[in-house]
């Protein structure tokens, strides 16, 4: 107990300020300062090495002199000259990413949104690639939103695929790989192994340390990757001890985590120790992560007081930073271990407060949303303004040549709408007439053969022998109009022939022959004739389905199909327009 106490008393002495982010800007042509030094001394308004000088002191998080010479670069930008867009460009680039990781994140965002207008208008794929990386940033550090800062990254390696920039691709990789582990999603372990495997081909040590310290955090997450972590580790520690690297906490981090990986809870302790000794160089990020993990392991070494007083100091702490991460995770393990300890009053204040935190959140990223929306508006609208009025004029002109288009469409295709309808109308009309006058002649016909038959006293003729063919035809015609034997719906050529003292061979041949159609289409032929006759009779207002029976179909479907492709139109519709008529 007395080492416990010895750390929470270390806890409650150490600073509060932080600094610096855990993602890398990136540099511009090394670390080899000196040349651009010499350069600034003969030239102090050479844009190169001032861009060159930003950038590097961007990665050596040195956040206060990056920014001086962002702003140097800008002031250079508004005196003008050939050189002045370049120097606003990358003004506002190196400005936005050393405002990233401060409080002023507005401020940053709106440099960044300058910078993007001016690299897309300017095609500068490799100023977008900083960019989009600092929108990354941005989206993680600030909003904590995982998932834009993953669309961002992305985006940002589509640019250094652009240029070919591989340091900086490497760079990415890490980033992508680090937002990857931020919400426990092992896939990120592709890209922070991708990034080492570049780092170590290109020998760039920047990359290789921040690979190297993402590819340990996922190999700690793995039970089977012990070895590989206690590797990666040793690495790390190599990396710092040969310089150029700051923030300790880091690597005290991963070494505590690997001791209580491999059961050394002594030595997780003393590197706990050590990680939070070295808060003044750490980043917000790895501060909440230390107090988070070393709460955990209190917690699960029993000391519930001590994992609660950690947890109630990181909570603090990140209120007074200002670094939301891990702010939501310290109060979720501030409530497990209040009801660990049976201290249910507190335990549901802090799932409270957990679950005000999230909404919190939700609402902040709205508000940030509007504010963003905002700075976007004011960005653009000084630019867009003399274009509004040209494109108002050609907008209104297009739209009135699209609208007298328009019109002139409408009225031809109402046009031939109306005639379309007009000459199937008379179409319509036409068949039904057709049909109407054919039936009369039918009538007329059938008239003249009964008071032929009704005169007994002279026999009809006999068939010529040679003419059998067209006998049994009008013998077959005279079955089908006199007896109506279609009317039967399961009549059959067989059942006719019989009738008419023939084979039913000999009479599908004859009908075949004389028509050029089949029986059973000849006797659907006469089903249809009767059942225009039907329709044609405007004092009976009989239902379809009963004339589809009457007349000899046994399905209505059938009826309907038949009907319509001899007539050109469906029942109903022939009697709507023999009403009509």
């Amino acid at each position: 107990m007395t080492f416990i106490r010895f750390i929470i008393i270390l806890i409650l002495l150490l600073p509060t300020g932080v600094s610096g982010t855990a993602f890398c800007a990136g540099e511009a042509d090394g670390d080899t300062l000196q040349p651009y030094l010499q350069t600034l001394r003969a030239d102090p308004d050479n844009a190169g090495a001032l861009r060159a000088m930003g950038l590097h002191l961007l990665h050596h998080a040195d956040y206060d002199e990056a920014r001086k010479y962002g702003l140097r670069l800008l002031s250079l930008g508004e005196r003008g000259g050939k050189e002045a867009d370049f120097c606003t460009l990358w003004g506002h680039i190196i400005v936005a990413l050393a405002d990233t990781d401060t409080r002023n994140a507005t401020a940053s965002y709106a440099h960044l949104e300058q910078a993007r207008v001016m690299a897309e208008r300017a095609d500068d794929h490799g100023a977008l690639m900083y960019i989009y990386n600092g929108f990354g940033n941005y989206a993680l550090f600030i909003n904590s939103d995982v998932y834009t800062a993953i669309s961002c990254y992305f985006r940002a390696l589509g640019e250094a695929r652009t240029v070919d920039d591989r340091r900086q691709y490497a760079i990415l990789l890490a980033n992508l790989s680090g937002a990857y582990y931020m919400q426990r999603d092992a896939s990120g372990l592709q890209y922070a192994e991708e990034a080492i495997r570049i780092a170590r081909e290109d020998d760039e040590p920047v990359p290789l340390f921040y690979g190297t310290m993402h590819a340990a955090h996922y190999y700690l997450m793995s039970d089977s990757l012990t070895t590989r972590a206690r590797k990666a580790v040793d690495a790390l520690g190599r990396m710092y001890e040969q310089g150029g690297f700051e923030g300790l906490s880091d690597l005290y981090l991963l070494r505590a985590r690997l001791c209580e990986r491999e059961g050394d809870t002594l030595h997780a302790y003393h590197n706990y120790a050590r990680a939070m000794e070295c808060f003044g160089t750490a980043t917000g990020s790895t501060v909440t992560a230390v107090y988070l993990a070393y709460a955990r392991l209190l917690r699960a070494d029993g000391h519930l007081n001590s994992a609660i007083n950690v947890l109630e100091y990181g909570v603090t702490g990140a209120d007074t930073v200002g670094k939301p991460l891990h702010r939501a995770q310290l109060m979720k393990e501030l409530s497990l271990c209040y009801r660990r300890a049976k201290r249910y009053d507190d335990a549901l204040r802090y799932a409270y407060a957990y679950e005000d935190n999230l909404e919190r959140h939700f609402d902040a990223v709205r508000e940030r949303a509007t504010q963003e929306t905002r700075i976007e508006h004011d960005i653009y609208s000084r630019e867009q303004q003399i274009d509004r009025q040209r494109l108002e004029i050609l907008d209104n002109r297009y739209k009135i040549a699209l609208l007298s288009a328009g019109l002139a469409v409408l009225f031809v295709a109402l046009g031939m709408a109306w005639y379309s309808y007009k000459k199937k109308n008379r179409l319509y009309k036409a068949i039904v007439t057709q049909n109407r006058e054919q039936l009369q002649r039918e009538q007329a016909l059938l008239q003249q053969l009964e008071s032929l038959r009704a005169d007994a006293s002279q026999p009809a003729p006999a068939p010529l022998s040679t003419d059998k063919q067209n006998d049994l035809m009008s013998r077959f015609t005279a079955l089908m109009v006199e007896r109506r034997l279609f009317t039967d719906p399961t009549l059959t050529v067989g059942a006719v022939a019989e009738a008419l003292g023939t084979n039913r061979t000999y009479l599908s041949k004859a009908i075949n022959e004389s028509t050029g159609k089949t029986f059973t289409q000849v006797v659907n032929g006469y089903r249809i004739r009767q059942a225009v006759a039907e329709l044609s009779d405007l004092s009976s207002d009989k239902p379809l389905k009963q004339i589809s029976v009457d007349v000899g179909f046994s399905s209505l479907s059938t009826f309907y199909t038949l009907f319509q492709s001899t007539t050109g139109m469906t029942p109903a519709r022939y009697r709507s327009k023999l009403k009509e008529v």
